[in-house]
C-alpha cells in the first residue's frame, strides 16, 4: 500500500493541508490548468489565504507516493483566487498565462510562422525558444486589439498543430511528429478502470474539406478522405497544394484509425503525460493491442487517492 505525499508552492508559501488537486494537461489546449482547493480554516483558524495569495505567484505542484518519491506534475502561475465559506481555490494556469498581455497593432505581410512566432514572444518580453516544424509564410497576418493568446489560438486553429509550452518553449508540431517516452499499461496491473470503444477506420467515415484564400481574394478547397462521410472544414493560412494537402493529412490522422477511442483511468504511477504514447495490453484480447498517442492527462489527488484519466489520441502501432 502506497502512501500519498505532496510538496506545493504558491508564491514564498509552502502548503500544508490540502483538501484536493486537479490537473489538466494537452496538447489539444493551449493551456495546462491547476486547481487546488485548501480547506477555509485549520485548527479553528481562518486561514485567510486571499489576502497572502495573489495573482501571478508562482505555482509549483510536486505529487507522488512515499515510496516513490515526488515528481514535478505542474509549474505555473495563480490566475485567480476563489473563496467560500468552506474552502479557497487557487485557478492556476502554466506558462501561457505570459500570454495573456495585450500586443500592439501590428500588419505582417510574407512573413514565416517561425518568424511570427518569435515576433509574438518578443512582444511579450522575449525569452521563449520556438520549435516549429511547419514552414508555412502567411501572406497576411493581423494583430487587432488582441493578446498574446488570441493570437497563438488563431495559429493554431489554422494549422491543426498540437501547441503547447514546456517551459520557455514554446512547441508548434503536427499530430504526433514529436513524441515522449513510452508508458506500458496492463489491464489486468495498473489499470483502475477503462472508458473505451474499439473501432474500425471504417466505422469513422470522415471528409475532411481545407479551405484556403487566395491572393485574389477567391477561395481554393482540397478534399481528403471518404465522400459522403462526416464532413469538416477547415483552414490552412497558405494556399499552395502540398500545404493544404499536409493539413488535411493531419486532421484525418487524428480521425481515421483502428483502435480504441476513449480513456482509462490510472494510479500516479507510472508518470506519463501528453505527447506520450501508451502502450496497452490486454490478455483477454491481445489482438487489439497497441500503442496510442496521448492527447490529454487529468491528474486528481486528494485523501482518498491519486488518479490519472488518460484521452488516448490516434494508434500509433
Amino acid at each position: 500500500m502506497y502512501s500519498l505525499t505532496h510538496d506545493i508552492r504558491v508564491g514564498d508559501y509552502r502548503l500544508g493541508l490540502v483538501e484536493k488537486v486537479d490537473i489538466h494537461r494537452s496538447v489539444e489546449l493551449l493551456a495546462d490548468t491547476a486547481e487546488i482547493t485548501l480547506p477555509e480554516s485549520e485548527y479553528n483558524q481562518r486561514l485567510e489565504l486571499e489576502k497572502r495569495i495573489k495573482r501571478g505567484d508562482r505555482v509549483e505542484i510536486f505529487l507522488g507516493y512515499k515510496e516513490t518519491g515526488l515528481v514535478l506534475e505542474f509549474m505555473g502561475y495563480v490566475q485567480r483566487v476563489s473563496t467560500d465559506k468552506r474552502s479557497t481555490t487557487l485557478i492556476c494556469e502554466d506558462e501561457l498565462f505570459s500570454f495573456r498581455k495585450a500586443i500592439p497593432n501590428k500588419l505582417f505581410k510574407k512573413i514565416s510562422l517561425k518568424k511570427l512566432l518569435e515576433e509574438l514572444t518578443n512582444a511579450i518580453g522575449g525569452g521563449y525558444t520556438i520549435r516549429c516544424s511547419y514552414e508555412w509564410v502567411y501572406d497576411k497576418f493581423v494583430w487587432h486589439n488582441a493578446t498574446a493568446y488570441d493570437a497563438l489560438k488563431k495559429i493554431q486553429e489554422e494549422c491543426g498543430a498540437d501547441v503547447y509550452l514546456k517551459g520557455k518553449e514554446l512547441h508548434i508540431h503536427p499530430p504526433a511528429e514529436k513524441m515522449g517516452k513510452t508508458v506500458k499499461y496492463d489491464f489486468a496491473l495498473n489499470v483502475e478502470s477503462a472508458n473505451l470503444s474499439y473501432k474500425t477506420a471504417e466505422d469513422k467515415k470522415i471528409q475532411v474539406v481545407v479551405k484556403a484564400l487566395l491572393p485574389d481574394g477567391k477561395v481554393r478547397e482540397v478534399e481528403l478522405g471518404t465522400t459522403g462521410g462526416d464532413k469538416i472544414e477547415v483552414k490552412c493560412p497558405t494556399s499552395d497544394l502540398a500545404s493544404m494537402k499536409k493539413r488535411g493529412e493531419a486532421e484525418l490522422l487524428r480521425r481515421t484509425y483502428d483502435g480504441y477511442d476513449g480513456s482509462i483511468t490510472t494510479w500516479l504511477v507510472p508518470y506519463i503525460e501528453p505527447s506520450d504514447a501508451v502502450e496497452l495490453h490486454d490478455e483477454d484480447y491481445s489482438e487489439q493491442d497497441g500503442a496510442y498517442f496521448v492527447t490529454s492527462v487529468k491528474t486528481s489527488f486528494s485523501a482518498s487517492g491519486g488518479k490519472r484519466d488518460i484521452t488516448l489520441g490516434f494508434r500509433l502501432s
